[in-house]
This record gives structure tokens, sequence and C-alpha cells, in this order.
């Protein structure tokens, strides 16, 4: 599988930790055959807004959306897409005390969670989806 990453701002993003991060997450989750593409694209408060409320029905921006599209087993497929806003990430990243990079490493790692079929609605759930968010982002970000 291969990582596209898109950006619609000027904002610097953290690419060589990003794909080092789908490498950890693919190696885990994806089967051998699967040969797609994700994009993770970098947006506004403004357009997540416009999506989040297309398909979610909610009229505000979110930190990260993902989207499954097409058959894995494609080379020349888009299996799926990561939207993350840069505008929440910023704001989040200041709440919770830690850089803009590691916030983008956060909402990616969620979002490919989503991609490979993770959910967070039932606790049982979102108690796995974090403990392997949190192993990924370690083995990625060797702490």
């Amino acid at each position: 599988m291969r990582l596209n990453v898109l950006k619609e701002t000027t904002t610097r993003v953290p690419v060589t930790s990003l794909r080092k991060l789908f490498e950890v997450v693919v190696r885990n989750e994806a089967a051998a055959s699967w040969r797609a593409q994700v994009n993770v694209v970098f947006i506004t408060d403004h357009r997540m807004r416009r999506l989040n409320r297309e398909y979610r029905g909610k009229d505000k921006p979110t930190d990260v959306l993902s989207f499954n599209i097409d058959d894995p087993e494609s080379s020349s497929a888009i299996f799926g897409e990561v939207y993350i806003s840069v505008h929440t990430a910023v704001r989040q990243a200041n709440e919770l005390g830690h850089s803009l990079s590691e916030e983008f490493m956060r909402l990616a790692c969620h979002g490919f969670m989503h991609l490979f079929g993770y959910d967070h609605q039932a606790d049982r759930e979102a108690e796995k989806m974090e403990a392997l968010e949190r192993t990924y982002l370690t083995r990625a970000m060797g702490k």
C-alpha cells in the first residue's frame, strides 16, 4: 500500500513520520495482497465543516474524517482518504500541550484505524482502538 500526503494549506506536515506510521499500521492491519493507495489530506476548518455537514449531518468542523473508497487489492485504487483539519489540529495541540506534528500523527493514526475497520461507538471498541493507536504511534515515533 502507498500513502499520498496532500495539502490544501501551507502548514508544514511531518511527511516522513506520517509515512512511517502508515507503514506500521499497514504491516499490522492490511492483508499482504492489498496494493491500493491511501490519501491523507490536510484541509481548512471551512472545508472540514462542509464535509462534516455533507457526510455526517453535523454543521461544524471536526478534527479528522475517514472515508473508505475502493477495493484494497488494486494498485490503481484509492482504498480510502483521511481528512485532517489543520485549524482544529492547531487548537487541539495547544489544548493538549504537545506539538502540532504530534497532533497530526495522532489524528492520522485515528483516521487510518477507521479505514481498517475500527470504530469507537461502544466502550469496548473504543478501548481496543485507542490501545492500538497508542501502540502504533509508539512504534512509529520511537517513544
